[in-house]
């Protein structure tokens, strides 16, 4: 035999040589990169502003809290004031034109109506809620865009409650300013610490029925 035939015959006889495997380059994360919804990144958001204010909720702050890059959030958003503005609208909805509707979806007695109101301030939601909103007014202080957005909350809730007293009996201006003073009820007692359930049963009666 030739010995190109003899070298032939070896090589095909011989195993195939393993293929190294690829090394992933410097820096990068292994596996499929998260992909997050709108809503991931303004309830966190929401979150850096109770904690600390708006100056917190910064990009690398909010990729950090999320376990995400940077570049997840311009992926998504186009600059942080265009985030901003998407927060807000989120809030808007969450936290009043959703509820509202949702409130007056239920089919109940006028009178069954207003005390569901009266007990929206000893739930989670609205407890939590209440500090979120703390933080927005204190962002309002220096910024048109949360002022302008608290107003227009601050206005459907107060048009609901007023709805509401009125489906009740109330005449309209005596609902107008009982709306108000149930709203004032509403925020300090979702706030303020304590036990304090037969001094908010008087504040009901009070509020619901004049007396």
């Amino acid at each position: 035999m030739a010995k190109s035939d003899e070298r032939a015959s070896i090589d095909a006889a011989a195993p195939a040589p393993k293929a190294r495997p690829l090394r992933p380059r410097k820096g990068a994360k292994p596996g499929p990169k998260r992909r997050l919804g709108e809503e991931a990144w303004f309830e966190a958001a929401l979150e850096l502003l109770t904690e600390g204010g708006i100056q917190e909720v910064r990009v690398d702050a909010l990729a950090q809290r999320l376990g995400v890059t940077k570049g997840m959030f311009y992926v998504r958003f186009e600059s942080r004031d265009a985030f901003l503005d998407g927060l807000l609208d989120h809030w808007r909805r969450r936290s009043t034109v959703t509820r509202v509707a949702e409130l007056g979806a239920v089919d109940e007695p006028p009178a069954d109506r207003l005390l569901r109101i009266f007990a929206l301030s000893r739930t989670e939601r609205a407890q939590t809620g209440a500090w979120i909103e703390a933080a927005l007014r204190v962002w309002a202080q220096r910024d048109p865009r949360p002022a302008r957005v608290l107003e227009e909350i601050d206005q459907l809730r107060l048009m609901y409650f007023e709805q509401v007293l009125v489906a009740n009996g109330v005449p309209r201006p005596q609902a107008t300013a009982r709306s108000f003073v149930i709203y004032s009820y509403l925020i300090c007692d979702t706030m303020l610490p304590g036990d304090r359930d037969g001094l908010r049963e008087l504040c009901r009666s009070f509020l619901a029925n004049g007396t």
